[in-house]
């Protein structure tokens, strides 16, 4: 997104936590939020040549962690920093 000339999220882990956060917590849907938030997101670094790889117990944790915090850049930032370390880049 290019606000004033200026790129908003100018790394693929910004822009992916911002869909994750905005979905989990705008509450888009009546049900399946976090999932839905989830699933987006691995589709989008997918698209984009990565890979998350988590344990159901670590992508459980994570989705848990953004409900319960307040929908801030703060909390933006550290879902990007994981989400950077836990993804592989597809080689091709």
């Amino acid at each position: 997104m290019i606000i004033f000339g200026k790129e908003l999220y100018p790394t693929i882990w910004l822009k992916a936590a911002y869909i994750m956060q905005k979905i989990t917590k705008k509450h888009i849907f009546a049900d399946g939020n976090k999932r839905t938030a989830y699933i987006a997101t691995k589709l989008f670094l997918m698209k984009n040549d990565y890979h998350l790889m988590v344990t159901k117990n670590e992508g459980i944790a994570l989705m848990l962690g953004i409900t319960t915090q307040d929908d801030t850049e703060k909390v933006m930032l550290k879902v990007a920093e994981f989400l950077k370390e836990h993804s592989k880049l597809i080689s091709g």
